[in-house]
């Protein structure tokens, strides 16, 4: 049904940008693939986050909530809100373990999603409240928490011609098949690449994506958070590794826990994702108000949250076997990243 959806606008409209599919592939309402009603995240499903490897992740994390609240000078309407929840699982371990009266805000699209996080988090009822999007949310003094979710937002895809133009992909339906046409890039899209990937605009063939939709979602987040922290855990580089002469585009697919590189197949079935510009990220972080406070792998920000007490606890937990899974490098621990950025504190904690 979406790949017919797709097919009429192409149709209709003409070949539309590469973003303006994933777009379409991803969130159309209903049939989009974060949107279905049948969606599942984690062992049955298409991929995993580290929130699925058991409780390890969400049992460190609310060590670093509970040292933000202290930071904050304990306010009493301290929230935490998580962008994406997944299946509520971050949420359920780190209600578990916190210590500190605070609310819960999950912000998601996807009403079955609501419904299986609703089942998992029913014992913690009176402290968490479901939104549909960011913008129902009242701001609050706390911690927003993203975890892989700036992965998932629609990226355009630009090439480098023969003749060394900067050219964006465009979608077509043509002889009953998705195909790529190349057309002259976006104004804002070659700003970007201007200024994050300079290096490139001269390399013939070379092809890598840009993400805008960043921006627009840190702007919300800001506009939410009065005070306090966003954590955003994710997998990425910096701009000079992104757009490194050999690295050409991160663009994958997910499908029953199998990679691919081909978005044209399994339409609304299967995950589209490339990573993150953490540079990009960093810097319209700092426009939208926010500071940087630390740009760590995900091994080394969950070890600092790691004192005698808190080691002794994962092996009393027998959680030490997960532990290394989310911290070792041969897991997700160099892989994924996490920046850690603050708003309208009055001096810097981390």
């Amino acid at each position: 049904m979406l790949k017919e959806i797709i097919i009429e606008k192409i149709k209709k409209h003409g070949p539309i940008p590469f973003d303006e599919f994933m777009e379409m592939a991803l969130y159309y309402p209903d049939v989009g693939y974060y949107t279905r009603a049948d969606i599942k995240i984690g062992k049955e499903g298409d991929f995993f986050t580290a929130s699925h490897l058991g409780s390890v992740f969400g049992f460190l994390l609310s060590k670093d909530v509970e040292n933000i609240y202290q930071k904050l000078n304990c306010p009493q309407d301290f929230t935490v809100t998580e962008l994406g929840p997944g299946m509520g699982y971050l949420a359920k371990d780190i209600l578990d373990e916190v210590s500190i009266p605070l609310k819960y805000n999950l912000v998601e699209i996807n009403p079955s999603l609501r419904d299986l996080q609703q089942q998992n988090l029913k014992q913690h009822f009176d402290k968490t409240h479901w939104v549909n999007s960011i913008d129902d949310l009242d701001p609050f003094t706390g911690v927003f928490i993203c975890n892989e979710v700036f992965d998932a937002l629609p990226v355009r895809v630009f090439e480098i011609d023969e003749s060394k133009e900067v050219m964006e992909v465009y979608v077509d339906f043509k002889d009953d098949e998705f195909i790529e046409t190349l057309l002259p890039c976006r104004k804002d899209t070659l700003q970007y690449i201007k200024e994050f990937a300079p290096g490139v605009l001269k390399i013939k063939g070379y092809r890598s994506e840009v993400n805008l939709k960043m921006k627009s979602l840190i702007d919300a987040l800001s506009k939410k958070l009065q005070k306090g922290y966003l954590l955003i855990f994710d997998y990425g580089y910096n701009s000079q590794e992104y757009y490194h002469p050999d690295r050409k585009g991160t663009l994958l697919c997910y499908h029953k826990h199998t990679i691919n590189e081909n978005p044209y197949i399994n339409i609304g079935r299967q995950d589209i994702t490339a990573h993150v510009n953490f540079t990009a990220l960093k810097k319209w972080a700092e426009e939208a108000g926010f500071n940087c406070e630390g740009y760590f792998s995900q091994s080394k920000y969950l070890i600092s949250l790691c004192n005698e007490a808190v080691l002794k606890e994962i092996y009393q937990k027998n959680l030490i076997q997960l532990f290394k899974r989310v911290v070792l490098p041969q897991g997700m621990g160099e892989s994924h990243k996490v920046i850690i950025l603050s708003k309208n504190l009055d001096s810097h904690f981390r």
